[in-house]
């Protein structure tokens, strides 16, 4: 009885020592991991987060999104349905690649990124690529430290600045190639722009309202070099076919008629009775012609026969006995 008493309590003992044992050290290891996720997700947040918008209402974005692309924190693209941007930009955003492109007439145009402070971006490819709605004043725009504006305004096609000078800090900028191509409204004057660190100029202006106007052109280190241009197909208009009208056929009047039910054919049709003093006879019958002719024919033949028979009777009958009385002799 003692023992089973004293193994009880060892087995009781071993038991709480051992969940003791589990319990620190299922304690240890979900303290750090749930850290460590914590510390990811709050890593995350820090390059990439989805635009926010206002509380029903998606045309207007109350805080911008961002992502990363490559090594760089980009803003996210806006939708053609919004109509207004927040005027803070997120500090981490380093590119605007993409931000209003693909935005057209239909579309509409977005405001708020006018004052932007752009002091942190490097990279201003395609901002407003396939643009047709944008012609902004945005000189206000901080580009002492882009390095790349490839393709920014590419067939923009209404940009010209808000008519006013753009007068922007370049010395870092190093790819231009094709930043205004298409912009056939951009007239202002770039010649003050510093491009020295520009090795990428191909097609800068081309089918631009400064296309090869040098005294608007900025001083290249290396010439501009331009793609032939060509032009856009004017929109046909649908070809009229005329076929000629038809001659005109005569117009046929057709009478009238009154449908008449045929009556009911009988076996023996019936006898018409003319009306007194209308002068109508009745019509003899062509079988009652045609019977009393073929009597009218044959009776002389019947009396002939007749008369024939007759002789020869009365022949027989004076002959008969004469020819009997001169057998018996």
């Amino acid at each position: 009885m003692k023992i089973n008493l004293l193994l009880l309590t060892i087995s009781k003992f071993s038991i709480i020592s051992f969940l003791s044992i589990f319990s620190i050290s299922l304690k240890n290891n979900f303290v750090p991991n749930y850290q460590a996720k914590k510390e990811m997700k709050a890593e995350i947040s820090k390059t990439e987060q989805p635009h926010k918008y206002k509380d029903g209402d998606k045309t207007e974005i109350i805080e911008l999104g961002f992502f990363k692309r490559g090594e760089e924190i980009t803003i996210k693209q806006i939708p053609f349905y919004v109509k207004k941007v927040p005027k803070n930009l997120p500090s981490q955003i380093k590119s605007l690649f993409h931000a209003f492109a693909f935005r057209y007439e239909r579309h509409g145009k977005v405001e708020g990124f006018e004052n932007w402070d752009t002091k942190n971006i490097e990279n201003m490819s395609y901002v407003f690529y396939e643009n047709h709605t944008i012609n902004d004043d945005i000189s206000k725009w901080d580009t002492s430290n882009v390095t790349n504006m490839q393709g920014m305004f590419k067939n923009a096609i209404k940009f010209n600045n808000g008519d006013k000078p753009l007068n922007w800090k370049t010395e870092k900028v190093e790819n231009m190639e094709s930043m205004f191509d298409g912009a056939e409204s951009f007239k202002q004057s770039l010649k003050n722009w510093k491009v020295e660190k520009v090795n990428k100029n191909k097609n800068f202006s081309r089918s631009s309202g400064i296309f090869g106007v040098q005294s608007k052109n900025p001083s290249w280190k290396i010439p501009e070099e331009d793609d032939p241009i060509t032009k856009k197909p004017e929109p046909k208009q649908p070809e009229v076919i005329i076929h000629p009208s038809p001659t005109p056929r005569p117009k046929v009047t057709i009478p009238l008629t009154k449908i008449i039910t045929p009556a009911t054919k009988s076996n023996s049709s019936p006898k018409t009775t003319p009306k007194p003093n209308s002068g109508l006879v009745n019509p003899k019958s062509t079988m009652t012609q045609s019977n009393q002719s073929s009597k009218k024919l044959s009776t002389p033949a019947i009396v002939g026969i007749v008369v024939g028979t007759q002789a020869v009777l009365t022949s027989l009958g004076f002959g008969i006995p004469y020819i009997i009385k001169r057998f018996k002799k």
